[in-house]
Parts: C-alpha cells; sequence; structure tokens
C-alpha cells in the first residue's frame, strides 16, 4: 500500500449517476494527514482494512477520510474523490464498488461521474445537488469510505489511487492534494498507447499520398473494449476536402465522412488489443476540381480512445500534410520553326494515381492478427462514418479536437 500527492486539481465532470448512503461506524483518522493541523481544513486518511491487493470482482477495502476545520469560523467543503487509474484505460464509474458513509457528518449523498482519465465521486449533503459541506468552528467531519475492483475494471489498469480533493487547491497552490493507492490483483506491467504516423505527406490531384497510423500497445493486459481512432485535418480556413481510405481485405474502403469536412472515424481495433502495434494502411487523394490556389498546408491528427463508456484521448499525435495546388499550364517559349511540330494531343491528362501493387499487407497486429470493420456498398465506402461519426465522434474527441494548439 502507498499513497502519492498529485500535482493539480482536476474540475469535476458531468454526473452520470446519483445514489444515497447514510449509517454510522467507526475507525481511527491517524494516517495520510494532508496538512500540519494548523491549517484552516486539514484532512487525514485512516489505515485501510483490510490490507492488501483489490481483487477484480473481490472483497472490498474501507477507511476514513475525516475534514477538520481548525478556524474560528465556519467553512465550505467541497468533497470530491478521483479515482485516477495507473495504465491506459479510463474510468466511467462502473468498473469500482464505491460506498460513502458518514460517521460524524451529515447525511450525504454522492454522485459518479468522471473527469479525464479518472471517475469523479462528488459527496454533498443529502438532498442538494451540488451544495458544499459547512463544516463548523473546531469541528471535525468523518467518513467511512468502502472502495474495491468490480469485475469489468480494466485488465490493463495496475493500480487505483484515490484522491481527495478539498476544493482549496487553487487558492493554496502549496497545499498538496492527499491520495491513496490501491494496487489492482492480478498485478501488471503499467504501460502507455502511443498513436505514430508514417509515409506520404504531399497530396494533390495527380498523385495520392500514402501514409500510415500505427497505434503502439505498450501495456500488460489488453483492452477490454475496442478501440476507436478519430482522424482530422485542418488549417486556418477554407480547407480543401480530402477523400481518406483505408486498406481491408486487400483493396482500398473509402472511409466516409457526411457531417465533418476532413474528420474521419477509422474502424475499430477490435476487443482484446494487448501489447504490440495495430498498423493502418491510410491513402488521401485530392478530388477532382478542389485542388487550392496555392500549397496549403493542414495539421493531420490523429486520437485514440475508447469507442464506448470513457471515451477520453489515451493517445494523440500530429503531423503535416501538404496540398498541392494544380500545375499551370505552360506554353513553349522561343521562335518557331520554319516546320511546324505536331501539337500535343488534347486528349493528354495528368497520370491518375497508381493502384496499389497486389503484394499490399492488410491491417494487421505485429504480434496476433485482428480482426477487421468490413466495408458495405459496392462502391466500397466504410459505414463508420454515418450514425457511428456522430454519437461516437462527439463522444470521444471533439470537444478536444483543437487540443493540439496546445495553450498558445
Amino acid at each position: 500500500m502507498s499513497a502519492r500527492t498529485l500535482s493539480r486539481r482536476p474540475r469535476l465532470a458531468a454526473v452520470a449517476v446519483a445514489a444515497a448512503v447514510c449509517g454510522t461506524a467507526l475507525m481511527p483518522a491517524v494516517a495520510y494527514a494532508d496538512a500540519p493541523a494548523a491549517k484552516p481544513l486539514h484532512i487525514a486518511f485512516g489505515t485501510p482494512s483490510p490490507a492488501g491487493p483489490l481483487a477484480r470482482g473481490g472483497a472490498t477495502e474501507s477507511y476514513t477520510v475525516s475534514a477538520t476545520n481548525n478556524n474560528a469560523k465556519a467553512v465550505e467543503f467541497n468533497a470530491n474523490v478521483f479515482g485516477v487509474p495507473s495504465g491506459p484505460s479510463p474510468l466511467d464509474g462502473s468498473e469500482v464498488k464505491f460506498a460513502v458513509v458518514p460517521v460524524s457528518a451529515p447525511a450525504t449523498d454522492i454522485e459518479v461521474g468522471r473527469q479525464d482519465m479518472a471517475m469523479v465521486v462528488h459527496l454533498r449533503p443529502h438532498g442538494t445537488k451540488s451544495a458544499p459541506f459547512s463544516i463548523p468552528a473546531n469541528t471535525t467531519y468523518t467518513w467511512k469510505i468502502t472502495v474495491g475492483l468490480n469485475a469489468n475494471f480494466p485488465a490493463n489498469d495496475g493500480n487505483l489511487t484515490l484522491t481527495f480533493d478539498t476544493g482549496n487547491y487553487e487558492d493554496n497552490p502549496s497545499h498538496s492534494i492527499p491520495s491513496i493507492s490501491f494496487q489492482a490483483s492480478p498485478s501488471i506491467r503499467i504501460g502507455t498507447i502511443k498513436d505514430h504516423f508514417g509515409g506520404a505527406t504531399k497530396v494533390s490531384a495527380a498523385k495520392s499520398a500514402e501514409f500510415s497510423l500505427d497505434v503502439v500497445n505498450e501495456a500488460g493486459g489488453r483492452f477490454s473494449k475496442p478501440l476507436r481512432t478519430q482522424l482530422t485535418a485542418f488549417g486556418t480556413g477554407g480547407d480543401p476536402a480530402l477523400d481518406l481510405f483505408v486498406w481491408l481485405d486487400g483493396r482500398w474502403v473509402e472511409v466516409a465522412a457526411p457531417d465533418h469536412v476532413n474528420t474521419w472515424l477509422l474502424p475499430d481495433i477490435p476487443t482484446g488489443f494487448a501489447e504490440g502495434t495495430y498498423h493502418y494502411k491510410l491513402m488521401f487523394k485530392l478530388p477532382a476540381g478542389k485542388a487550392p490556389k496555392t500549397a496549403k498546408v493542414l495539421e493531420l491528427n490523429a486520437q485514440t480512445g475508447l469507442s464506448s463508456g470513457n471515451t477520453s484521448i489515451i493517445a494523440e499525435t500530429d503531423e503535416k500534410i501538404t496540398v498541392l495546388p494544380t500545375a499551370p499550364v505552360t506554353t513553349p517559349t522561343g521562335t518557331p520553326s520554319a516546320t511546324p511540330t505536331p501539337a500535343p494531343s488534347s486528349t493528354t491528362s495528368s497520370p491518375a494515381p497508381s493502384a496499389p501493387a497486389a503484394t499490399d499487407a492488410p491491417v494487421v497486429n505485429t504480434k496476433a492478427s485482428l480482426a477487421h470493420t468490413g466495408a458495405s456498398g459496392s462502391n466500397g465506402t466504410l459505414a463508420v462514418g454515418a450514425a457511428a461519426l456522430v454519437a461516437a465522434g462527439a463522444a470521444m474527441a471533439l470537444a478536444g479536437l483543437r487540443r493540439r494548439r496546445r495553450q498558445g
């Protein structure tokens, strides 16, 4: 069992589930104090019992959290508990057993939601929607917290850290946020997920751009849900529309983008994705008549997350792609000869993009072959873009679409 302090205070996310709890119990609040008692608000954790790792679908552990007001007047107390996983799979709250019982505190309701990778549990006075507690002068409020892992706790998350956020961090930057960690059993190697682009970075009406996106899994365990990747290409405005194709089952299949220009959802990586690399072979084409007047540089961005539940971004990468203008028509210069030369045929046109070689490899995992999302329709348009783009795209990544512009 170990404790750790987080460096920033997350903000409470949207609430998903609400439950009322009440009752009495008592455990000593002697360990994991977050600040000297002279501070106006003092948080202390009791020792978890029974000690040991938490097994998925197994027994729970309980400990106390005490908030002491050492001030001469009442203090407002916003009590938020963040469940932060160690590993690549974010939490939405359904994966964790969590109960709160007031010991020497008013009747308490809890709301369970999520913020970024973490689940969030907001404690509030019974019967209120979002009100803080008001702790009287020189008074301690204590709650008993019981925590466990449900059977669906991610197989590739190694442990769960609970941070008790009092809401005072922003007013006291040096004020640490108390936290306590529970190891998940069986233990796994902690790792991350990475996205990586490779291949061509220029596209024109005369030449398509073949490139790749690798989703690299460096974590132990496996994903219990499919992974979904959103691809976007954007610039400073007036961006030329591109057509995106993915290599599936020995042929190029167009990825539909009916609702957002230059925004596509790639075929899901199936459930069970474990250590290794999932490789997407992709191609951009510039539709006829869509070439810009001058070269246009677009930011190409990939964001990967779970296809359902907490769809926060877990991997992201950027590349730049240049859309080239149509080459200008030139006329020969110099003195014409006495004998006119034959004029070029009026039927000559720019060469069409070449067809893929028959030896092109399908999309595969480097350690084990994975299933692919199939195509439908005689024209080979991938059916991931219609309803899926509206539902999953908005849920997963559109809120962070411009995050690459990264705070300046």
